[in-house]
């Protein structure tokens, strides 16, 4: 029988002709050798980096010789035309992320950002500063898509990550696809492939238009909310809405599970039949245990086909029996955190047990049941692929494990392995049917039966309607600006404050596992020596090169609605981000919502901290404070640097050196237009800064000048670009009071007001009595953009 999965049986030399190597049959192909140590480089960095030797290099030795049998064989490469396209692509799909370099990142990922910085810089194993303890928490995280890169940064400075870590990223999203790809020989084959695995997604549209409605779907997908998870994790009184997220979305926010996922998946499926795979499979599940612990779980049942109709004793060499739990036990090690594990089910959550069958029903049939019944239509052999069955029982079992406090996470992350066989499978069924392997001799891509052009139409409609999810993600890119990588290990790549270690640190570390580490000054940076002195004392830490706003008698209620600010000028003013070259300096602002949220601080202290990270370049000064929006600054002191960005002169409360309202004026007015859009009570402009904004300013204000609302309605282009509670207004209401977005300075107001990026037609703004409808003034001006 030529299954749809029995490409291997065609022969090995006819394999290899359109793999990465020449033609053999001494071992695995050279793309999974690759692949295999792609994954294990990560594995050897982490044990010769943070453990002591007598622990970490015979660890590393082990698991080198437990590969080396596997990895035996020709490494001459063979670079054909599908191949080479399928590079191009993995390169294209990695720059149009946040990751590329191409785009800003949406916000999301800053603690991954920060855990590269964490490892670019300072000693291994890495530890978070605690400023009262001396046991500050271990660095505790699968961290096999970061140590690479951060290794480069600790050897060529912190700016080497910014091409280091997309590079490492392209490098396995590469494999990924080549290993996807491989077995066809042809470009059409190759490109149908690529594009499957690139938009490969359930039927998430029509989920939406089943559970919300037409108009509501139609809302969320205009709006990029299709792949968000629309959940909440209250028990018994709420309806769960999960999906199974498409290969981009994990590319945009995690690319480790797909890329670590994906290659295990493929070579499982692709190598399941060798010998020198079997010998090794458990130590390379090992292996994605450092990348991808939930990723890890869903390879499990995958890896059982393995053993199906086989005989135990391929599975029971030393690399299996020996190396991988030794490694297993080493990263259980390293990955046991101080996270709560609450584990249950999901009728636990559903007050209504019929709807949770219900919507049960609606994510199998959208996600992969329909699919699945279109492939066996196709090909009726496929039901007896293991591989095949394995997928739908994952599947179906998935959603009903709940995990908080992430319900789906399991789900969501431990199917990426299946769903990633899934698109395998699809491919192969699809590449059957093309022109070039109909006429074939009888091989896994020729046809066992005929199928109707009717079922041949609806795998490509339930492909089409997939692949909107992707799409969504892809489109993601066009919402950040077009701004390649400035000097980003002083913007992008370096956070202001420390990562978020209350859930991925180790607080607790055990006796054992501080031994086999390295030795590390693990003692918390002392803060005797502050450099001022003020409402808040700041501290400068060199070895971090943060500088830190501590407040020993702090009320934090009292500093709920204030914001921190640090202006930073350079000796060389070419070393600012190209936003800031202007003005001259660079601006650093936080609210305390947000210090309070990603700041480890310990709570049996009544200290309130704040941490900003200074940049690399030399400075001559900074400015730093603590202002009240619309109610002036509470204070502000002002310091000088040596040539060794040593403090060395100091101004206290000196409130008012350089006003941070007249700062931030001075930065919107050094980047809007010369002409308004609007002359009239206010001079409004319409400028891009991070999305469209409006800026209003007014010379000679008074507090009687702003003492009204003011109203805002945007006028689309298309109308349909409008929410659906809009569209019979005809325009966006972005209404809005000045306390709430402006502030008054040296007799001038400024309100800075972001608004959508559609196309816009029209624009209406004034202010106007609430209590009567009068309006004060009022313009409206067309959009020639």
């Amino acid at each position: 029988m030529a299954g749809v999965l029995g490409a291997e049986k065609e022969g090995a030399a006819a394999l290899e002709r359109r793999s990465l190597v020449s033609p053999t049959t001494a071992g695995l192909p050279l793309s999974h050798r690759l692949s295999i140590v792609y994954l294990a480089a990560p594995v050897v960095v982490w044990l010769v980096g943070w453990f002591e030797w007598w622990v970490g290099l015979p660890m590393a030795a082990l698991l080198a010789a437990g590969l080396w049998g596997a990895l035996s064989g020709s490494w001459r490469i063979s670079l054909s035309l599908p191949i080479f396209v399928s590079l191009l692509a993995a390169l294209a799909w990695v720059l149009l992320t946040q990751y590329g370099g191409l785009w800003k990142s949406d916000g999301d990922l800053e603690t991954h950002f920060a855990l590269l910085r964490d490892l670019g810089r300072g000693r291994w194993p890495t530890y978070f500063t605690d400023y009262w303890n001396d046991n500050p928490p271990l660095l505790s995280y699968y961290m096999g898509l970061n140590i690479v890169p951060g290794l480069v940064g600790r050897w060529l400075g912190s700016a080497a990550l910014s091409w280091a870590f997309p590079l490492w990223i392209s490098v396995g999203m590469g494999l990924l696809i080549c290993l996807f790809i491989r077995g066809l020989s042809t470009l059409r084959a190759t490109l149908i492939a690529i594009a499957i695995i690139a938009f490969f997604s359930g039927m998430d549209a029509l989920e939406l238009v089943l559970q919300l409605g037409p108009q509501n779907a139609f809302d969320s997908i205009r709006g990029g909310e299709i792949f968000v998870e629309r959940q909440r994790t209250e028990p018994l009184d709420v309806r769960l809405y999960p999906l199974y997220y498409p290969n981009s979305y994990f590319l945009w926010y995690a690319p480790q599970h797909l890329i670590a996922s994906g290659l295990v998946s493929l070579i499982i499926i692709q190598s399941r039949h060798q010998p020198r795979f079997k010998a090794v499979s458990f130590l390379v599940i090992a292996i994605c245990l450092f990348w991808s612990p939930i990723g890890a779980l869903g390879l499990v049942p995958l890896a059982a086909t393995l053993i199906v109709r086989k005989e135990v004793r391929p599975f029971l060499k030393w690399p299996n029996v020996l190396v991988a739990p030794l490694l297993v036990g080493l990263i259980a090690l390293h990955l046991n955190n101080d996270m709560p594990s609450d584990f249950g089910w999901l009728w636990q959550y559903y007050n209504d047990h019929a709807q949770m069958l219900i919507d049960l029903m609606w994510l199998y049939l959208t996600e992969f049941a329909l699919l699945a019944f279109v492939l066996w239509r196709m090909y009726p052999l496929i039901i007896k692929e293991p591989v095949f069955v394995v997928i739908l029982s994952v599947l179906t079992v998935a959603p009903w494990f709940i995990y908080r406090p992430y319900p789906f996470y399991i789900m969501t992350k431990g199917t990426v392995p299946v769903l990633v066989a899934l698109a395998y499978l699809t491919t192969r069924v699809v590449i059957r049917h093309l022109p070039e392997t109909v006429n074939r001799p009888q091989t896994a891509f020729s046809p066992a039966s005929s199928s109707g052009r009717g079922i041949h139409t609806s795998l490509v409609a339930m492909i089409a309607i997939g692949g909107l999810t992707p799409l969504i993600v892809f489109l993601k890119s066009a919402n950040y600006p077009n701004t390649v990588y400035e000097q980003s290990e002083r913007t992008l790549l370096v956070h202001e404050y420390p990562w978020f270690a209350t859930e991925r640190s180790m607080t607790n570390v055990s006796v054992f596992f501080q031994k086999i580490l390295q030795k590390h000054d693990r003692k918390g940076l002392s803060l005797e020596d502050p450099i001022i002195h003020s409402k808040y004392d700041i501290y400068l830490q060199k070895q971090e090169n943060v500088l830190i706003y501590l407040n020993r008698n702090c009320i934090p209620s009292s500093e709920r609605n204030t914001s921190f600010f640090l202006h930073i000028y350079p000796s060389d003013n070419n070393d600012l981000p190209h936003n800031y070259k202007q003005i001259g300096y660079e601006i650093k602002e936080s609210t305390w919502e947000l210090l309070n949220r990603w700041t480890y601080t310990q709570t049996d202290h009544n200290d309130c901290i704040a941490i900003f990270g200074l940049p690399d370049y030399d400075i001559t000064h900074i400015v730093a404070g603590q202002y009240t929006p619309y109610l002036g600054i509470d204070w502000s002191v002002e310091y000088q640097f040596d040539a060794d960005n040593n403090a060395i002169d100091k101004y206290i409360n000196r409130f008012n050196p350089i006003d941070t309202y007249q700062a931030y004026y001075s930065y919107y007015q050094s980047t809007i237009a010369n002409e308004p859009i609007i002359r009239s009570s206010f001079e409004v402009y319409l400028m891009q800064l991070h999305q469209k904004t409006l800026i209003y300013t007014k010379n000679n204000c008074i507090s009687s000048s702003v003492l009204y609302p003011f109203f805002l309605h945007v006028i689309p282009t298309d109308i349909n670009d409008l929410p659906a509670q809009r569209l019979q207004l005809g325009f966006d209401n972005y209404d809005f009071e000045f306390e709430d977005r402006g502030v008054i300075f040296d007799n001038k107001c400024l309100v800075v007001i972001p608004i959508p990026d559609y196309d816009i037609a029209a624009i209406r703004t004034g202010q106007w009595n609430p209590i009567d409808g009068q309006r004060f003034w009022q313009d409206e001006i067309a959009i020639d953009r």
